[in-house]
């Protein structure tokens, strides 16, 4: 058995063009993405349906942004992120329940970071020609501006600078996510239904 299938339970051959990752996966989304059953790796659960790959990652960047990398080396070319988000106030339309797919993310998910208050947070984008191509699609999905955090509780203590940059949501994987897309040539986008403010 090799790393990849001890990690993600299927073997890198099996990893289709198109994969979703998932940080949280609950069991009635499986009828909905067309899947019998996922198979346990040490790290994620994998499974395929027609079209595409789906992984369950774990909460977190750096679950999320090792499973972008270790797709990296497959046949993987287009990855979505799809999860969940907090919106930091409601606004414009945009309230829980709203579907979103951020154009730009803040990486703030560090606690350390975000404890000291250090302010340079890097900013990482999707792929545009995806996105776009998917809102022609989808045309209920709002474009907005992400933070990545890396606390819950310290977030409390940023709403100024969330206003400052026009940070509309906030998560707990984007950031990383995009961040491997872009140095690995990997296309993706990310998309969130928003679960609270």
């Amino acid at each position: 058995m090799t790393k990849f299938e001890t990690l993600f339970g299927i073997k890198e051959s099996e990893i289709k063009n198109t994969c979703i990752l998932m940080p949280i996966l609950p069991r009635s989304a499986f009828n909905a993405f067309g899947i019998k059953n996922l198979s346990g790796g040490k790290i994620y659960s994998s499974g395929n349906a027609e079209h595409f790959t789906l992984i369950n990652t774990r909460v977190g960047a750096s679950f999320t942004g090792d499973a972008a990398l270790y797709l990296s080396n497959t046949n993987c070319k287009n990855i979505i992120l799809f999860g969940s988000c907090g919106l930091v106030k409601s606004s414009d339309g945009l309230d829980i329940g709203s579907l979103v797919t951020p154009v730009e993310c803040y990486a703030m998910e560090s606690f350390t970071d975000m404890l000291l208050k250090y302010h340079t947070f890097k900013t990482f984008y999707p792929d545009t020609g995806m996105v776009e191509s998917f809102l022609n699609y989808y045309k209920n999905v709002r474009k907005v501006t992400c933070a990545t955090l890396g606390s819950i509780k310290l977030e409390e203590e940023y709403a100024s600078l969330f206003a400052d940059k026009n940070i509309q949501v906030v998560d707990m994987e984007c950031s990383g996510f995009f961040s491997v897309a872009t140095q690995k040539n990997i296309n993706a986008m990310a998309l969130f239904y928003v679960l609270d403010i």
